[in-house]
């Protein structure tokens, strides 16, 4: 809690006590349990002073939430019934600076102590989910009644630490009572009404963050929870942007109203939609693949808060989170926790941003009226040829009317497409990043690759299948934790022809992996072609569906650390076998 200092009095026949008056919140809280002085513990509230601070320091009166006619005095009588800090939360300490006897001295002979450290449970919240006035809630609370907020609610569930909570409060703000004119006034947060707000999603969002998970350490914990110091000089969107980093979450727009989602997995909700698909696009689209190599971090670094005695409260380092780099260049995304105090969580937010941040795809254009069937923050599977989607996972991010063109009405809906990889720790620590390409793209289902099956005739088919390579060499070489495979100039050899190819260096292959390279080449004409490795060697290979592939060859890439290896390109026949669909599967 905050240890602001009001007032400070010496007293005394020989000033030897010291006074402090210390406001610990603008608001009301639960209770003040502990103070600790340096990296000691001083004072509980069970049992008062504590160990060598018996007889130089109490507590003779605090008060959780101050009112108007509250009267209190000591020493001087300067600090009295005129000083009430109305509404606030404050303690009086009292630090003896003599010793009790001759031969004793006080642990405060030099003054008090300029570290302090003072916890308790902090301010009360709103639920929804007890508020009968809400749909699907139930109980007394009310969000324009600040006396039926809890920390602890009124059937034993401590709901103080749940953050989609502390985020709505933050917004609803928390109103003082004038002592002259009887008027609420807004003390702190943003005092939105609570009509302009989307209170059924925090319901959803607390209960989600509520729910238990593993721990790799043994255990349980709450999904999200968190706790923490926040000013009233603290810029607003710093203070919701830290909340929602520890529970990530991320506001949304819903109908004028703010929402808020936090990220979990419930992407099944998409199996048994029928979904979007290309008939309901009506204007250009927009797609933003993976971002560039310089803009996807390969580690996660930060800190979060230890409320152990060694730490008490400070920020310290959790482990980093990193994948190996394509290139061998780390790029480091910062990832401060401030009001996670859970190693474990703070773990498992940084683990779903990195392997989020992997997986960064969107798409944009206007649709047709079905689109409003799914608001802002529900997933859809999109269907969709020019791209190769089908039924692909997508979580609408944001949506608008047309006002202009052609078309003018319709919704204009952004969509990010969504994996289960981002999901892996939704219910515990445990699982590994993974450096993993998105599914996504399909070439075989573009309209365009459809045309190319229909181009492709038997016989071509043929004399496709029984080509293969001379003077192919293949080999892969360790690039500091992945691989990188090289394809020399050779030549493909047609029962009709013989042509040139251009070879090609392909970087970012995994270590220890088995890779087959192929390209398509409808016209049989060689040169620059786009060489493409792959893990599956049934997709290197003719089929059905790539009736114009060409196997050049493959290759086993070494271990981190260890020598260049080797592989070869395809021989007579090479591809000499029959053509092989995928149900033939592979060489």
């Amino acid at each position: 809690m905050a240890t602001d200092v009001r007032y400070e009095e010496w007293h005394g026949a020989n000033q030897d006590y010291c006074s402090w008056i210390i406001c610990v919140a603008s608001h009301a809280i639960e209770s003040i349990d502990e103070i600790w002085l340096n990296d000691e513990l001083a004072w509980t509230a069970a049992g008062g002073p504590q160990g060598k601070f018996v007889g130089y320091f109490s507590v003779p009166h605090l008060t959780l939430e101050a009112q108007a006619s509250d009267g209190y005095t000591f020493g001087s009588g300067r600090w009295n019934g005129d000083r009430r800090l109305t509404g606030c939360a404050w303690l009086h300490l009292q630090f003896k600076v003599t010793g009790n006897s001759k031969k004793a001295e006080s642990p405060f002979s030099g003054g008090p102590t300029n570290r302090m450290t003072i916890i308790g449970k902090g301010a009360r919240l709103y639920d929804p989910s007890r508020d009968s006035t809400v749909p699907g809630g139930s109980g007394p609370m009310r969000a324009n009644d600040q006396s039926t907020w809890r920390y602890v609610t009124d059937d034993g569930e401590v709901i103080g630490e749940n953050l989609p909570l502390q985020i709505l409060r933050r917004l609803l703000g928390w109103c003082i009572r004038n002592p002259v004119t009887g008027e609420m006034k807004l003390a702190l947060g943003s005092g939105i009404p609570a009509k302009r707000i989307d209170v059924m999603s925090f319901m959803v969002a607390a209960r989600l963050a509520e729910e238990p998970v593993i721990r790799s350490a043994g255990g349980t914990e709450p999904r999200y929870q968190g706790a923490g110091v926040i000013s009233e000089g603290d810029d607003p969107k710093t203070v919701l942007d830290m909340l929602c980093a520890g529970c990530c979450g991320r506001f949304r727009d819903t109908g004028g109203r703010l929402s808020l989602v936090i990220a979990h997995n419930d992407l099944a909700e998409g199996a048994i939609d029928d979904g979007l698909n290309e008939d309901d696009v009506i204007g250009d689209f927009t797609f933003d693949p993976d971002p560039s190599l310089e803009a996807t971090p390969n580690i996660v670094r930060g800190r979060y808060v230890d409320p152990s005695p060694a730490s008490l409260y400070q920020l310290i380092d959790y482990p980093e989170i990193r994948i190996p780099s394509i290139d061998g260049i780390d790029r480091v995304f910062p990832l401060d926790l401030g009001v996670v105090e859970s190693p474990s969580q703070a773990q498992r937010i940084g683990k779903q941003v990195l392997q989020r941040k992997q997986l960064t795809r969107s798409f944009k254009a206007p649709f047709d009226e079905r689109a409003w069937r799914w608001p802002v923050g529900s997933v859809v599977p999109f269907t969709f040829a020019p791209l190769g989607f089908v039924r692909q996972l997508c979580r609408v991010a944001s949506q608008d009317i047309c006002d202009e063109g052609s078309n003018r009405g319709a919704c204009i809906m952004e969509l990010s497409l969504e994996y289960q990889e981002i999901y892996a720790w939704d219910g515990s620590d445990k699982a590994p990043v993974r450096a993993i390409a998105a599914p996504g793209y399909n070439p075989a289902l573009d309209p365009l690759a459809q045309a190319v099956i229909q181009a492709v005739t038997p016989i071509e088919q043929l004399l496709i299948a029984s080509s293969y390579t001379v003077g192919a060499t293949i080999s892969a070489a360790d690039a500091s934790g992945s691989a990188t495979a090289t394809i020399s100039d050779h030549s493909r050899v047609y029962q009709d022809r013989t042509v040139a190819v251009t070879g090609s260096t392909i970087a970012g292959l995994t270590s220890s992996t088995t890779y087959f390279f192929y390209y398509d080449d409808v016209a049989r004409a060689g040169g620059a072609v786009t060489i493409i490795a792959t893990t599956d060697g049934a997709e290197a290979f003719p089929s059905s569906t790539a009736p114009a592939r060409h196997y050049v060859g493959s290759v086993t890439t070494p271990a981190p650390g260890g020598g260049p290896s080797d592989g070869g390109g395809s021989s007579p026949p090479g591809g000499g076998e029959p053509i092989r669909y995928p149900e033939e599967r592979l060489p």
